[in-house]
């Protein structure tokens, strides 16, 4: 297997899910990862990752912005204790750098394969690559909105991530992921979208940088975890690990 970017022919173990927002849900050596739709997690000691498709030159560029992203992630996730529901503008933020992250983590996941959830970027795949690696402008086309879901008023915590998947709004192709305890979405298509209820979201609107504070509990990626942890002793468990080492900490 040779890199896909650049033709190298000694491939990494590149993490799909960086492995900086792996460890934020690990309890002991593991992690619970909900990676497709149906909500099914494994535990993993190192997260996901394809042993068969960057080099470490290309897989470092990448790194760069995910190091950036967790750093920030965790800022909004400190900084969102005690403020009310809603949207919040946040200073000295590269939305450059947020929006390049987000190509970069799906490129990845439409360069892997079928087993380790891939998806289809359709006609978007070269440049969503040229973004990811600045090789271009970011393009109208591309958008970036931002959730932080806080499961309490002083939750500064993550409780899952959730690799990439599609989700269509008003006819137009979104892809969500969670990392960081934050919901992304991430819109790739020429249409705009009608009754666009992220305007203000979007990294493209105005100069400051803006996320919005929501209940977890409104959201698919919660109800997943909690829907499980009902139905699983597996991750009743690894749930009840968490909050444990949550309350040794405090």
């Amino acid at each position: 297997m040779s890199c896909v970017r650049c033709n190298e022919n000694k491939t990494i173990k590149a993490h799909l899910i960086p492995q900086v927002f792996c460890k934020e849900v690990q309890v002991g050596k593991g992690h619970a990862a909900a990676v497709k739709e149906d909500g099914s997690f494994h535990f993993s000691q190192s997260g996901t990752f394809d042993k068969g498709i960057l080099c470490a030159d290309c897989d470092g560029i990448l790194g760069q912005l995910e190091e950036y992203a967790a750093r920030i992630l965790k800022s909004i996730r400190e900084n969102s204790k005690g403020l009310s529901f809603g949207p919040k503008i946040m200073d000295d933020v590269d939305k450059e750098k947020i929006a390049r992250f987000c190509a970069g983590i799906l490129w990845k996941y439409s360069i892997t394969q079928e087993q380790y959830g891939k998806i289809n970027l359709y006609g978007f795949q070269d440049d969503v690559r040229r973004i990811a690696y600045s090789e271009m402008d970011i393009p109208e086309w591309f958008d970036v909105a931002l959730f932080r879901l806080r499961t309490h008023v002083q939750d500064d915590g993550v409780f899952a991530y959730r690799a990439p998947l599609i989700d269509r709004k008003n006819r137009v192709r979104l892809y969500r992921f969670m990392l960081g305890g934050c919901l992304f979405f991430v819109k790739i298509h020429r249409k705009k979208m009608r009754d666009d209820v992220l305007t203000k979201l979007w990294l493209s609107f105005e100069d400051s940088f803006r996320f919005c504070i929501a209940p977890a509990e409104m959201f698919e990626e919660y109800k997943i975890v909690r829907d499980l942890s009902f139905n699983s002793d597996k991750l009743s468990s690894f749930l009840d690990k968490q909050d444990e080492i949550a309350r040794l900490k405090t």
